[in-house]
């Protein structure tokens, strides 16, 4: 689970465009949901689907470009608005990190949860 230190967060902050306009959740968010699922499961419990709804996009103005990566798109953060089958919880928020080339050292990574018992309007934080 991706922690990060309050020094880190601010650098970050500073690094990302505002918020995109809320969007519905494409294959795409719904694959990076299933990437950290784990995670999730171990944070709400276990829970049977987790389908992605909706999702705000930010990404890094500050990506490093090389002639090798020059064509990459910059990683992101996601926050993505998720209908689970918890009955504590069917409603949650994930953000997740996206960097601009996914491997096996540069990984998605899980970076925070909010839990709701009830559907409310997708924000970031």
């Amino acid at each position: 689970m991706a922690v990060i230190s309050r020094r880190q967060a601010e650098r970050e902050e500073r690094a990302l465009t505002p918020p995109s306009k809320t969007m519905d959740a494409g294959e795409h968010a719904q694959r990076l949901v299933q990437t950290v699922r784990k995670v999730i499961e171990f944070r709400l419990g276990s829970t049977k689907t987790l389908e992605a709804t909706q999702m705000i996009t930010r990404t890094f103005t500050n990506e490093p470009r090389s002639r090798l990566f020059d064509k990459l798109d910059p990683g992101r953060i996601y926050f993505i608005k998720v209908k689970t089958s918890n009955k504590k919880w069917p409603w949650i928020f994930v953000k997740i990190y996206e960097p601009p080339l996914v491997t096996n050292v540069f990984k998605v990574k899980f970076r925070d949860m909010k839990k709701m018992d009830q559907e409310y309007a997708l924000i970031s934080w």
